[in-house]
C-alpha cells in the first residue's frame, strides 16, 4: 500500500520526536513543543507564499530580504506610535508591492523570477543595512511586544494567527479558479496558455502575494523579540523551500499541497530543535536543508525523465 506524503511526514514527525524524547527526557515538554509552534508560525505563511510561487513554475529568492524591510519600516513607524492595525496594513502592502516589483520585472523582461528574486535579495538586503547603519531597532512600544505575547489557550497569538491562514489557505487553493490557473502554469505553460490562461499574470499575482505573506510574516516574527536585528529574516529562503519540497511539492513547478508544506515546516523547525536537545552544531540544519532541496530536484528530474521514458 502507497502511503500518501501528509501521512508519511506525520509519521516521520512523531517517530523523530519520540525518539528525541526517549534520548533527552522532556523534549516534548509543553514549553519545546510551543517553541517549535513559535518558530514554525514565523515560517509557514513564507512557506505557503513559495510554495504558490514554486507550483506555478518559478522560485522566490527575495523573501527573507523583504520581510527584514518590512519588519524595519514597521518597527520605525511602532517607534512613533502608529497602531498595530495601520502596521499590519504597511508591512503586508510594502511587502505586496515589494513582490509585485519582481512579478513585473519577471514578467515584461521574460527573466526567469529565479534570477530576478536574486537580485531583489541583494538590493533589498543591501538597502536595509544602509537605512539602519547595522543598528538594531530598539525599545519598541508595549502594544509591539503585546503582539508577540498574548496568549489564548496558553498559545501566542503568532501561532494561532498564522495556523489560521494556513487552514484558510488549504480552503481556498480548492475553491478558487485562480490556484487552479497557477497549477496549470506550473504543469504545463503551452497548454494553460491554449486553455486562455495568462501565464504572466499568475506569475505576477504569485509573486505578489508572496511578497504580501512575507510582509504579514515580518510583524509576526519580530513582535516575538524586544529587539530588530538588521539581519532579520536571513536564511528564510532557504527555509522556505526546503520546507515546501520536503511537503511534496514538484521543485519543477505543477504539483504541490498547502498542508503538506505546513508539515514540512513543523518537521523542519522540530529538526532544529531536535539538534540542540541533542547537543549537534547548528551548521547541520543549514547543510540538512542544502541537501533537502538538492535531493528533491534530483528526484523530481528523475520522475519527470521515468514519466518522458513511460511515454516513448
Amino acid at each position: 500500500m502507497k502511503l500518501g506524503r501528509e501521512f508519511t511526514l506525520l509519521l516521520v514527525l512523531v517517530v523523530l520526536a519520540t525518539f528525541v524524547q526517549i534520548v533527552h527526557p522532556g523534549f516534548l515538554s509543553f514549553r519545546t513543543i510551543h517553541v517549535i509552534l513559535e518558530n514554525s508560525a514565523v515560517m509557514l505563511l513564507s512557506a505557503i507564499g513559495t510554495t504558490l510561487v514554486i507550483i506555478s513554475g518559478q522560485i522566490d529568492l527575495s523573501i527573507g530580504s523583504v520581510l527584514a524591510v518590512c519588519a524595519i519600516t514597521s518597527a520605525q513607524l511602532a517607534l512613533h506610535n502608529v497602531p498595530l492595525v495601520l502596521l499590519f496594513l504597511w508591512s503586508i502592502g510594502l511587502g505586496a508591492g515589494l513582490g509585485a516589483i519582481n512579478g513585473l520585472v519577471t514578467v515584461l523582461f521574460k527573466v526567469p523570477a529565479m534570477i530576478v528574486t536574486l537580485a531583489a535579495m541583494a538590493i533589498w538586503r543591501g538597502f536595509i543595512l544602509w537605512w539602519t547603519g547595522g543598528y538594531w531597532v530598539t525599545d519598541l512600544p508595549d502594544y509591539w511586544k503585546a503582539l508577540g505575547s498574548t496568549k489564548i489557550l496558553n498559545f501566542t497569538l503568532p501561532i494561532w494567527i498564522a495556523f489560521s491562514i494556513g487552514v484558510l489557505t488549504i480552503f481556498l487553493v480548492r475553491k478558487i479558479r485562480f490556484f487552479r490557473h497557477v497549477y496549470a502554469v506550473g504543469s504545463n505553460r503551452k497548454a494553460a496558455k491554449l486553455l486562455g490562461i495568462s501565464e504572466g499574470k499568475v506569475t505576477f499575482l504569485v509573486l505578489t502575494l508572496n511578497g504580501a505573506l512575507a510582509g504579514f510574516s515580518a510583524l509576526l516574527s519580530a513582535s516575538r523579540f524586544f529587539i530588530i536585528p538588521s539581519n532579520i529574516g536571513t536564511g528564510l529562503e532557504l527555509s522556505a523551500i526546503a520546507a515546501t519540497v520536503i511537503g511534496g511539492t514538484n521543485i519543477m513547478g505543477g504539483k504541490g499541497k498547502i498542508e503538506g508544506t505546513i508539515l514540512g515546516v513543523l518537521l523542519m523547525t522540530t529538526i532544529s530543535s531536535s539538534l540542540v536537545f541533542l547537543h549537534i552544531e547548528s551548521v547541520w540544519d543549514n547543510a540538512f536543508k542544502g541537501m533537502i532541496i538538492l535531493l528533491a530536484i534530483i528526484s523530481d528530474v528523475l520522475r519527470a525523465r521515468r514519466k518522458s521514458e513511460a511515454r516513448l
